[in-house]
């Protein structure tokens, strides 16, 4: 019979991944910005709230971006690259920027001339700007913008100026529509 000893040996095992992450299975080669978020998240070993908290958003959000369910924004992208160690975004194969436009975006695709609006709204999708933003960059509301991009409106001559320069129209141009390149 074999004596009974107070000691234990532990030795860390570097193969094996931690028990809360051995039921979900991870790419080897992400094809996806999901499976791109994920495979990090286990590469560095932590759980998913630890990677929303240093990403700066809710749990939730990355739970639905790992899930390929919503695509990160425009204002997350960088945040997601330095994250991540590389730009997934430029790869047209993982997708679009589903989150930021309605499906109505397909008005850029349009063979005819373009209204004022429509290129102001091209512009601005161009831009990767939202209509805040847009909105701010030619000094006026909203409201306003959001009118010109539906068609309820005009610009005025006022801010039909701005918006001129905003688009890099040639002044002595008569009509804001032209042809679709």
């Amino acid at each position: 019979m074999l004596p009974f000893c107070d000691r234990t040996v532990s030795v860390a095992r570097k193969d094996v991944a931690p028990v809360w992450s051995r039921s979900f299975p991870v790419s080897k080669e992400p094809k996806t910005i999901g499976e791109h978020l994920r495979k990090r998240r286990f590469d560095l070993g932590i759980r998913q709230s630890q990677a929303a908290r240093q990403l700066r958003v809710s749990q939730r959000t990355l739970c639905l971006w790992e899930k390929d369910k919503v695509y990160p924004t425009w204002g997350f992208q960088p945040r997601l690259a330095l994250y991540l160690g590389c730009n997934p975004f430029i790869n047209p194969a993982l997708g679009g920027p589903k989150g930021n436009e309605s499906s109505r975006v397909a008005i850029l695709a349009q063979t005819g001339p373009l209204t004022i609006g429509q290129r102001i709204k091209k512009r601005r999708v161009e831009m990767r700007k939202n209509r805040n933003g847009c909105a701010k960059e030619l000094r006026v509301s909203v409201k306003s913008l959001w009118g010109w991009e539906t068609g309820r409106w005009e610009p005025c001559d006022a801010h039909l100026k701005r918006v001129i320069a905003f688009l890099g129209i040639d002044q002595n141009q008569k009509s804001p529509a032209v042809n679709h390149e």
